[in-house]
């Protein structure tokens, strides 16, 4: 057992027999992840050369230049798949079987064979039964273009039957030079006839709209050439914006968050070639750099929000009330709690004090400690009690703050743990004896009304807090309706509308009414107001501009104008841009002496444009109070909400960033000093998501890593020099493991043709496992995921048997003027069995695509139909595995 091409470098013979197989073992799975590793530069470059484009001039005499240039693909997408994508995926078995051949003077091995045969079987049962098992039950992926499909179907067993032709009907254990070189013709005739049937030159196909139609590259088929595509650009745009506009608060979520979600959602409207998932696969099973965004749990909850999935409810605890007044006497204040959202789980929060104007020790007595919130508990009746002390001043203050506890058990949402919506109250203590605070104060149920006749708040502030006081006394509960109605707002347009209950408990004097704001982000109004602007400019070129001044100045002069004072005119425009009531004037009319809006120093007349192009007005309304109180003189308050320009900035910030993004994460972008940099670290710098499991593969593949980062990268000289210098090191790395299976199979007594068989053709085949059922299930059709199978298959044939046997032929017709001898006795039996295999597998996605009882689709699929097909693929390919072993230790007799 020392005979190998390159292996052993020493002398091996002294050497324990065990630990030899130890060693060529762990040399042999190590020697696979090499091979994956380069092989997916390989891939890198191959993206590279068949995503090139070319320009198009297509003529458009609307444009003033009379023409419109359009990039188009130049590697059509099949013939790409049956050439660079089937080389990439099958280039260590093809490379094996030819330096086999040369290594062993132009005679046949086993190796090579049996691991082209055993990874044919292994890609098209087990990687499809994975692919049909990997979509989601319900779910289903068919094949769109049949015609490629029957095409390379076909082939896939056609190529093993004529290997079976050419070494047992036709000369029998040996190939002639023309059988040599129409096995490896068929190559060529596979993509010539797979390119015209992916353009179904036979068929009597129409184009759309009777107009010229190009490939545009990965595009949806049938596309229109006179159809202008949208820029990359102008599609992120589009991307940013809408899930943006989706979300309640964008605006909560950071701007690196943002350009990660946009930058998934973009890879996952691309297309995408082979390449890419084979790379994507393999960078994540060996902790390379990831081509997709870093994507937190956290962060995947708003995504499936984005995307429509049911969200978690989350948890928010909060005061009931935004502050309270005690009398020095009273001893001590309960401050009630109360939680909404989801309460089917227990909740805790953390509460202490903190000195306001009131001095804990002196003022009052300092207290923190634990909430807890029991199941289906909106309302902690015990509250929280704090202890109050004799003072001296007329009125001092003290503060109650909320902490969430990060760590309690079962509450969920954004945070990490219970929102606090309103996590300070502050209470205030008066001294009953002083002159300027009367008893009466405290002992009387006080006077209801708002603080302020209007508010001004941004659209996006989500919910809009109105605070609502009790003046005057605080005694008693005092129970106060409310609700809200139109003025320029909509209900259900602009805000959601409500009418409800607000209680203030003894000694509460400031209640919140919430009132949600519907965010459109959109800064643009509609049509609507731009009419509106039309009619004051009309009215203002008609000469009322001294009714209009006298309005202006007599609503700043007199908070309590009577409407009756104007003309007839006034009153109309008054009633027409819905200036209802003085308090309203009051807000949207205030000028300085110069006539000057106050807030954005402009003249009146502009400030009134921009007020009706972005704002909108809803009105809140007190309709009662019980409990013996009053209501004051604000019992009705105006809240304008303001359109919010920083949206746009943000949505110009996100594109930004997610086109940084996309361009790091694109394959062949990389520069060389880059290679060496995201080789010598974890996930390629990517740290922050890296697992225990990817420092472990890093470990073992830094060392690979960093010398396959010596490869040109693809973005040099159009990615030639990296496709020429990876095919290289593959080359030698497969001369490698061949010598290891080889060497590996003689200590353990194991034929070349089994080793083959389960264990060179899983390693070399793994990737595009995980490859293909990525592939599967990110796709919305099964074309990739079964069309590569069954093209590499053939390919596989065509090039990792007829290439070797070419160059074999040459040199017996050459040298000994005779054929090239291939003993058949084990791969013959291997071809027959994967024959019949192939065509029942080939015959039950066939069926399964038109009979709906089988699934209706090649993937996925109803459940019952999808786990039997799976059961059926493994056990034949555990039966191909199972008769060929048997055979080829002599158990049971070939043919």
């Amino acid at each position: 057992c020392n005979s190998g091409l390159i292996l052993p470098l020493i002398n091996e013979s002294i050497w324990s027999e065990g630990f030899r197989i130890f060693l060529y073992g762990v040399g042999l799975l190590w020697s696979f992840m090499a091979i994956s590793i380069i092989a997916d530069v390989f891939m890198c470059a191959i993206e590279v050369i068949t995503s090139k484009t070319t320009e198009v001039k297509v003529a458009r005499p609307e444009l003033e230049e009379g023409f419109e240039t359009v990039k188009v693909r130049v590697w059509n997408d099949t013939v790409a798949k049956l050439t660079f994508m089937a080389l990439g995926s099958s280039a260590p078995e093809i490379l094996l079987s030819v330096i086999e051949i040369v290594g062993n003077n132009f005679v046949v091995g086993e190796l090579g064979p049996g691991t082209i045969v055993g990874s044919a079987s292994f890609n098209l049962l087990v990687i499809v039964a994975v692919c049909i098992y990997s979509i989601p039950d319900g779910e289903e992926r068919r094949i769109r273009r049949m015609s490629v499909f029957f095409t390379t179907a076909f082939f896939a067993v056609f190529a093993y039957g004529w290997i079976y032709i050419v070494l047992v009907v036709n000369t029998r254990d040996k190939v002639d030079l023309w059988e040599a070189c129409v096995t490896f013709g068929f190559f060529p005739l596979l993509v010539t006839l797979a390119f015209l049937a992916d353009k179904d030159i036979c068929g009597k196909k129409t184009p759309k709209d009777k107009r010229l139609e190009i490939e545009l590259g990965n595009i949806a088929e049938d596309t229109v050439l006179m159809r202008r595509p949208k820029s990359e650009d102008d599609r992120m745009n589009e991307v940013v914006s809408a899930f943006m506009r989706s979300m309640d608060k964008p605006e909560q979520i950071t701007e690196e968050d943002a350009s990660n979600i946009a930058a998934l959602k973009m890879q996952d409207e691309m297309p995408h070639s082979r390449a890419w998932y084979r790379v994507k696969a393999s960078r994540d099973l060996f902790a390379g750099q990831k081509i997709n965004p870093h994507i937190s749990s956290n962060l995947q909850r708003v995504i499936d929000g984005i995307l429509g999935y049911p969200g978690k409810v989350s948890t928010e605890i909060e005061f009931d009330a935004v502050s309270c007044s005690v009398m020095e006497n009273c001893g001590t204040v309960k401050i009630i709690v109360v939680r909404v959202g989801d309460i089917s789980r227990e909740a805790r929060v953390r509460y202490e004090t903190f000195d306001g104007t009131a001095n804990a020790g002196d003022d009052y007595v300092a207290t923190n400690g634990t909430l807890t919130f029991s199941p289906k508990q909106a309302n902690n009746g015990h509250g929280i009690t704090v202890l109050c002390t004799f003072v001296f001043m007329t009125r001092q203050t003290d503060c109650l703050r909320l902490t969430a506890i990060h760590a309690t058990k079962g509450v969920i949402n954004s945070a990490k743990s219970t929102n606090l919506k309103l996590p300070v109250v502050v209470f205030f203590i008066f001294n009953k004896n002083n002159s300027a605070n009367p008893l009466n104060l405290i002992t009387e149920p006080g006077t209801i009304e708002f603080t302020k006749p209007s508010y001004l708040v941004k659209e996006s502030i989500g919910t809009a807090y109105i605070p609502l006081q009790r003046t005057n006394g605080a005694d008693g509960v005092v129970k106060v309706k409310y609700r809200t109605s139109d003025v320029s707002g909509k209900d259900g347009v602009h805000y959601r509308g409500k009418q409800g209950t607000v209680t203030f408990e003894h000694g509460e004097d400031v209640k919140n009414i919430d009132i949600e704001i519907i965010n459109d982000h959109n800064t643009k109004k509609d049509e609507n107001f731009q009419v509106l602007v039309l009619w004051i400019l009309i009215f203002y070129t008609i000469s009322y501009i001294s009714l209009v001044h006298k309005y202006f100045s007599i609503a700043v002069q007199t908070p309590h104008c009577k409407y009756s004072n104007f003309s007839a005119i006034c009153d109309w425009l008054i009633q027409i841009f819905q200036f209802h009531c003085a308090e309203c004037c009051r807000l949207i009319l205030m000028t300085t002496e110069k006539n000057n809006c106050y807030l954005c120093k402009k003249p009146r007349i502009t400030w009134i444009l921009k007020l009706l192009l972005y704002y909108v007005y809803t009105n809140i309304t007190i309709l009662s109070a019980s409990g013996g109180a009053t209501l004051g003189h604000t019992q009705k308050t105006v809240v304008t909400v303001v359109g919010d320009d920083e949206f746009d900035g943000l949505v110009r910030r996100v594109v930004a960033k997610t086109h940084l993004k996309l361009l790091k994460m694109k394959l062949g972008s990389q520069s060389w000093s880059e290679q060496f940099t995201q080789a010598m670290t974890v996930n390629g710098g990517d740290v922050e998501s890296a697992t225990a499991g990817n420092y472990v593969m890093h470990f073992f593949t830094v060392g690979f890593k960093v010398i396959f980062a010596i490869v040109p990268p693809p973005s040099i000289w159009g990615g030639w020099a990296c496709f020429g210098v990876s095919l290289c090191f593959i080359a030698i790395l497969t001369a490698i493991v061949g010598d290891l299976a080889g060497i590996f199979g003689c200590l353990v007594n194991l034929k070349s043709t089994v080793n083959a068989l389960p264990f060179v053709a899983l390693g070399t085949s793994l990737p595009d496992l995980c490859a293909s059922r990525i592939l599967a299930k990110s796709e919305p059709h099964a074309d990739n995921s079964i069309g590569n199978v069954t093209g590499s298959n053939s390919v596989n044939v065509f090039l990792g048997l007829g290439l070797p046997w070419v160059i074999a032929s040459v040199y017996w017709k050459v040298k000994q003027d005779t054929a090239f001898p291939v003993p058949s006795d084990t791969v013959r039996f291997s071809i027959f069995l994967y024959s019949v295999t192939a065509i029942f597998a080939l015959l039950t996605l066939v069926a399964r695509h038109y009979i709906p009882a089988l699934g209706g689709a090649e993937l996925g699929g109803p459940k019952t139909p999808k786990i039997a097909t799976v059961v059926f693929f493994i056990l034949l390919w555990i039966l191909y595995v199972l008769l060929s072993w048997l055979q080829a230790v002599g158990h049971i007799a070939g043919f």
